[in-house]
Order: structure tokens, then C-alpha cells, then sequence
């Protein structure tokens, strides 16, 4: 990317930054924090409310983030969310980025007796929380030990506590440029060892176990029907998708397995993951809205309509589904084929039967 447009803040800071730099808290920052569609509104935006900043980089105290601009040093990322991959170069080449051929940071912070940087990478939030998914995660630490690996930065820094804060009259600051990288783009001008996360079942994994494969199938399948459930359907409509998907998958007899899945470990299996995936999975957007790819034209009520008309297809489904694999579960014990029998044995009225 060009950094022809380059903004130097060198000079850009208000009036009173003629006071003595030490004082810090008296210092203004610069007005393009405050201007829409900055990389620097946006430094301000994605900082925690209550940011982490000092005189050094112990990071000592806690101030609002617009008071928190005015020390030397700052914490740009919220506690378990990474909006920025901020590299630290202990080395006077402040232009490392463009001799390794990568693509330009956003903001460029450096050291004027010493010429260390610091390199800002703005990049779609990324959580890091306990409940986070691992992979995007892993993704963006390869990324960034490769980047860092290439810039020669310090492999221990990863933005923090606190990072050099842009725009302070103790550092010169270039804007380069406001683009938002996505981790594929960036991940594009490294190699990476870990690779971006799974798009779909791995069953060479899982193919020792029966119930791990439905498991993984069944996941993958939850993931990609639950928002279109949770927006024209039910929870109820949502697990009747789930048990037809599952019992029309456990034919293990010819993938050369000695039997299939009982009954009673299908309805486990479609408890835990439907449950789960209602409550818990956001996804991303990569997810397919679901299997009915319906016409975006089409009003609510119609689409509502048409949605009611594949539950209840696939709720038929399931009900054969369950019904075939009581009987060969009874004829596997040479038990008689009885209507009460099959009923108990699928969960249905013997009427269904």
C-alpha cells in the first residue's frame, strides 16, 4: 500500500504542546484523534473506556481514554480484544515494514533520541477471551510471530501492557493510511505455520469413533442452519433439523462399522450440540445462512412460509428416520417387531407408527 499520503504529527499537536513534554497530563493531543475516519479516531475508539497509561511503561495508572492520550504511554487494546497488532522495533529502522516487503502499518511511532518504533496494524477485532474461539486466535499469533519475525520486533512485546500512544510530543507519529486489514490480507504477504481455521468437518480425525463422526458432522451442519432458525424458525424447528440430520447419517453399518449408533446415543448427541450451538454460536459471517438459500427479495412472511414448509418435511424425515432404526434395532435382538415396541424405542405415539 502507498504511503505517499503520509501525515507527519511531528508538528501537529495543539498550542499548549509548548509546554515542557514531561508534563505530560497537560499535554492536548492532537486534533485528528477526534476527526471521523482517522486512524487515530480509531486508536481512540477501540481503547478501553478506562485505559491503562503512565510516564513509563509500568502503566500505573487508570484514566478515561481521552485523558489517558496525554501520557507517553497507553494501552490501545480493550482487556480481551485485540484491535491492533502493534509491533515494537528495537532497532533504529523505523522503515523495516517496506524492506521486508510488507504492507504498511497504520501509524508509526518513534523514538526521536533513539529512532525505536512502534508499528500499528489496525485489524478487525479479534476476542481473546476464555470463551473465544481458538482458531481466529491462533491465526492472528502466527501472523504476528511472522510479522514480527520479518520486522525484527520483539517477539515478547504483542502490544502491552501499554504501547508508545500516537500523536504524544515525546514521539513522532505518521499516519499512514485508514484501511482496516483483515488477517488474510496480512497473512498473504507471510508464511504462516498454523493455517486459517476449519471450514468444515475433519472426520480422518474422528474415524475410529461412530459417535465422533456424527458428532463432527452434526456440528458443522448445527453452525450453518442456526441463524437462519434463530431468524425465521424456532428452537423447537431448529432441533427437528438436528434429529433428522442425525438419524439420516447413522448408516455407520456401511462406512463397515459392525452396527449403528443407538437410538439413546443419537438423542444425547442431538441434545448436547443443538443446545449448545442455540445458546452459545455466534460464528462468522463466512457461515451460509443456511441450507434453504432463500430469495433475499422475498417479504418475512414468505420467507417464514417457505422455511414452516422445510421443518415440516424434515420432521416427516426424522420420524421415518427414527422408526426404520428402532426396527433394526429390535429385529438386531430378534425381538418382535410390535407397534408399541417401535413407538417406545423412537420416542413416538404409536398412532405415528
Amino acid at each position: 500500500m502507498s504511503h505517499d499520503n503520509a501525515i507527519s504529527l511531528a508538528h501537529a499537536t495543539s498550542p499548549s504542546a509548548k509546554v515542557d513534554p514531561l508534563a505530560t497530563s497537560t499535554h492536548m493531543p492532537p486534533a485528528r484523534f477526534f476527526e471521523d475516519g482517522t486512524a487515530l479516531n480509531r486508536l481512540l475508539l477501540e481503547a478501553p473506556y478506562m485505559a491503562r497509561c503512565s510516564d513509563d511503561k509500568t502503566a500505573t495508572r487508570v484514566r478515561p481514554r481521552e485523558y489517558a492520550l496525554r501520557y507517553p504511554y497507553m494501552q490501545v487494546n480493550r482487556l480481551g480484544m485485540v484491535s491492533w497488532l502493534v509491533f515494537d522495533l528495537d532497532h533504529a529502522n523505523a522503515l523495516a515494514w517496506d524492506d521486508a516487503g510488507l504492507p504498511a502499518p497504520n501509524l508509526m511511532v518513534r523514538n526521536r533520541k533513539s529512532g525505536h518504533s512502534q508499528l500499528f496494524y489496525a485489524v478487525p477485532s479479534v476476542c481473546t477471551t476464555e470463551n473465544a474461539r481458538v482458531k481466529p486466535i491462533q491465526y492472528m499469533k502466527a501472523i504476528y510471530t511472522a510479522f514480527a519475525a520479518r520486522l525484527d520486533a520483539d517477539m515478547d512485546y504483542h502490544g502491552g501492557p501499554v504501547a508508545k500512544t500516537p500523536g504524544h510530543p515525546w514521539w513522532e507519529t505518521t499516519e499512514f493510511h485508514t484501511h482496516v486489514y483483515e488477517l488474510g490480507e496480512l497473512a498473504n504477504a507471510v508464511e504462516l505455520t498454523v493455517k486459517p481455521w476449519a471450514t468444515g468437518p475433519k472426520l480422518d480425525q474422528v474415524s475410529h469413533s461412530r459417535h465422533c463422526i456424527l458428532f463432527e458432522q452434526l456440528r458443522y451442519f448445527a453452525y450453518s442452519i442456526v441463524n437462519r432458525e434463530r431468524e425465521l424458525g424456532s428452537f423447537e424447528s431448529f432441533m427437528r433439523s438436528l434429529d433428522a440430520y442425525a438419524y439420516n447419517h447413522n448408516s455407520f453399518l456401511k462406512q463397515g462399522f459392525s452396527e449403528n449408533l443407538p437410538l439413546s446415543s443419537i438423542r444425547s448427541t442431538v441434545k448436547s450440540v443443538g443446545r449448545w450451538t442455540w445458546d452459545r454460536y455466534t460464528g462468522d459471517r463466512r457461515c451460509h445462512r443456511g441450507a434453504m438459500q432463500l430469495d433475499g427479495s422475498l417479504s418475512l412472511t414468505e420467507r417464514q412460509s417457505l422455511a414452516a414448509q422445510r421443518t415440516n418435511e424434515l420432521r416427516h424425515k426424522a420420524t421415518e428416520s427414527k422408526i426404520r432404526a428402532a426396527c433394526r434395532q429390535l429385529q438386531d435382538q430378534g425381538k418382535a417387531l410390535v407397534r408399541s415396541a417401535i413407538a417406545t424405542l423412537a420416542g413416538v405415539s404409536v398412532r405415528t407408527v
